[in-house]
């Protein structure tokens, strides 16, 4: 067998491992475990503790790559948006936050409760806060947004913390808290132009 050929062969299960790893936090985040340490990622990926390490250098290092795991799911929700009229897209926008949000949540349940013991961690949520306004920036005219006290409702109605609050404090199931998002966000469009 050439070198060659073992080189890849262990790049090859080096990368499995790497992915088996990330599925494995992203499993038990979903599971509703929080933020697992690293002894329980290790175990759920059936990997040794010191391949966590090797492979991430730390935690912060493994919950970035998470996040950007995370991220690339929801690529296909950023397309560009179809509706003529920016209102229409400012709807579709919210259709799509919404569809993000209720596989998003339970990572920002476990961020929020990680966030002041990882700078990382702090970073990834602002970066899905600042990618989220922008997304919406780019759809509301800049004569809309100059009125501010109009667009921070809208902004707000539009975030990740509205339907956060609704599904977990308020115990609303996923349609009911998009029904009450869309509606407030129907009221806020109303007779703008």
């Amino acid at each position: 067998m050439s070198d060659e050929v073992k080189i890849d062969g262990r790049r090859m299960r080096s990368q499995a491992s790497r992915d088996r790893i990330i599925e494995a936090v992203l499993a038990l985040i979903d599971e509703g475990h929080g933020i697992p340490g690293a002894e329980v990622i290790a175990a759920r990926a059936g990997v040794g503790l010191r391949s966590v390490f090797r492979h991430f250098g730390d935690l912060d290092g493994l919950y970035i790559a998470m996040l950007d795991r995370l991220g690339h799911r929801y690529t296909p929700l950023v397309r560009p948006y179809t509706g003529e009229r920016w209102q229409a897209q400012v709807i579709e926008s919210h259709e799509r936050r919404m569809e993000m949000f209720e596989g998003v949540l339970p990572y920002r349940r476990a961020a929020e409760a990680y966030r002041y013991q990882s700078a990382m961690m702090q970073h990834g949520l602002e970066a899905l806060d600042r990618m989220l306004r922008g997304r919406l920036e780019g759809i509301v005219p800049q004569g809309h947004r100059a009125d501010r006290l109009w667009y921070e409702q809208l902004d707000l109605w539009m975030s990740l913390e509205a339907y956060g609050r609704l599904r977990d404090r308020q115990k609303l199931d996923h349609e009911a808290s998009a029904r009450v998002i869309r509606a407030a966000i129907e009221t806020l469009l109303a007779g703008r132009d």
